[in-house]
């Protein structure tokens, strides 16, 4: 059987680490969520990675950051360039929203923001399947941006 797997570092989740010892080598992520995690904070993470979807003169924004006055000075300095506008307005930093960042890594803050734009992806297609979107995260060795725009 093969497992499609992608990249990891649970050497770096400490807090999981912990747990893992404690109740030995076959401590899954599924079982440290049973454990730690419970149903609301899972339903509030699926505004993260299922974001509501504000569409404003054409342009399409997460809701949760979009605010009419700062989409106005946007456009007042970047013009009327739909894709700048929305590439900035809809731009996250992770390690703004989640406490802790510091502790799991940058390659595993890389790894959910990759996830993050996945699940993105896939939103702004079953929303808007006629129009197309860039997703893209990216990084640096102190921060993961996550941010999509359209494609005109």
């Amino acid at each position: 059987m093969s497992v499609k797997k992608i990249s990891l570092d649970s050497e770096q989740l400490i807090d999981f680490q912990q747990w893992k010892q404690a109740n030995g080598d076959d401590f899954s992520l599924w079982d440290y969520l049973f454990g730690v995690a419970n149903a609301e904070i899972a339903i509030a993470f699926t505004k993260l990675f299922l974001p509501d979807i504000i569409e404003h003169e054409g342009s399409i924004f997460l809701a949760e950051a979009f605010n009419k006055e700062t989409y106005e000075q946007w456009k007042t300095k970047l013009g009327n360039d739909i894709t700048a506008i929305e590439k900035v307005m809809n731009h996250l930093h992770i390690d703004d929203l989640l406490p802790g960042t510091e502790k799991v890594g940058i390659d595993n803050l890389y790894y959910l923001g990759n996830a993050l734009s996945q699940m993105w992806t896939s939103r702004l297609k079953f929303l808007y399947p006629d129009r197309n979107f860039q997703v893209s995260c990216d990084r640096d060795e102190y921060t993961v941006v996550v941010t999509f725009c359209q494609i005109l």
